[in-house]
């Protein structure tokens, strides 16, 4: 990856050719570079703040690179490594931000493949999920999959090892695990290795034990069946219901701080949102939300995920929240 500088737009970008990350044969190369373009296309067509944007696609000579906006910041894989793990209320923020990009990635039609921490930047203020495309080179064109365990293996579905097509319930199978390293500190299968990857297969990870709030969520995206594991709907609900109990306000940047995505329900101190209607521009939809409050029982039944009601949330400053 280099860092360059677009000289008719005059600004810095970012350029990464897209590169097999592990052997590929010879004769799969072509048509893997084929299906990189192809995604990286659908990528380029999306717009989210949690999602890398893309500027160009450049081919020279067979070769494919592509020219995306320049983040700064750390990866998520980094900053668990730097401080061991993150506060609970901290990753509910990370999740929410990240899960509302891969939520307008899927209504787009776009499966992102290889969601994993590395793969997640943390700036100043935004949550961004990067290499669409490059992520084309863990699957051929056919839609069989053939799959970079040594790099991406503790993070991927077990239907992928299986050899199965992806499918959006495979990114949020990673999107869980991203979850559970960011509470815990390690992957949900920390040893996993080429030889060891069968074991996933056979027994379910360890449950968080520092989730907090988070466990249920995890616990419901980390299921081996795709048909059990958490929608995308039911697991931005149980997002939003910890921010609100922890009085951090649900919005991806440049939304107003005291918006909420509801239309009706008020937050835990019953105070109504201020500013722009509630529901517009946000990542979910409204009628995603248009039961009572926090401590409407029927939302519980609807998704038994959320967590049980409190009297108080707790208070942060407007913005990113804090370890």
């Amino acid at each position: 990856m280099w860092h360059a500088h677009d000289l008719r737009l005059k600004r810095d970008v970012a350029i990464k050719e897209v590169q097999p990350p592990y052997r590929v044969d010879v004769a799969d190369l072509p048509a893997a570079r084929r299906q990189a373009l192809r995604e990286a296309r659908s990528a380029a067509r999306l717009s989210h703040p949690a999602v890398v944007t893309v500027h160009d696609l450049l081919e020279d000579k067979g070769r494919l690179w592509i020219v995306t906006e320049l983040l700064q910041g750390l990866t998520l894989g980094d900053t668990v490594r730097h401080l061991g793990r993150l506060p609970v209320h901290w990753a509910a923020w990370v999740g929410f931000q990240l899960l509302s990009g891969v939520r307008h990635a899927h209504s787009m039609g776009v499966v992102h493949g290889d969601i994993r921490p590395a793969n997640v930047m943390l700036t100043e203020d935004r949550v961004v999920l990067t290499d669409f495309g490059i992520a084309a080179f863990d699957r051929d064109p056919a839609g069989s999959s053939t799959v970079p365990v040594a790099r991406s293996g503790a993070y991927l579905a077990p239907e992928r090892l299986r050899g199965k097509g992806l499918a959006p319930s495979a990114d949020l199978w990673s999107f869980g695990a991203t979850l559970y390293c960011g509470v815990e500190g390690r992957p949900p299968y920390p040893n996993l290795g080429p030889l060891s990857a069968g074991m996933m297969l056979g027994r379910r990870p360890d449950p968080p034990r520092r989730a907090g709030l988070l466990r249920p969520l995890i616990e419901g995206l980390l299921r081996h069946d795709p048909d059990e594991r958490l929608t995308v709907d039911q697991a931005m609900q149980v997002l939003v219901e910890v921010l609100r109990r922890q009085g951090i306000p649900a919005a991806t940047p440049g939304r107003t701080a005291g918006e909420l995505p509801s239309r009706t329900a008020p937050t835990l101190s019953g105070a109504q949102p201020h500013g722009r209607s509630p529901a517009a521009g946000w990542p979910l939809a409204p009628e995603d939300f248009t039961a009572g409050g926090p401590h409407d029982d029927s939302r519980r039944r609807d998704n038994p995920y959320l967590p049980a009601p409190t009297t108080r949330p707790r208070r942060h400053r407007n913005g990113p929240p804090g370890p």
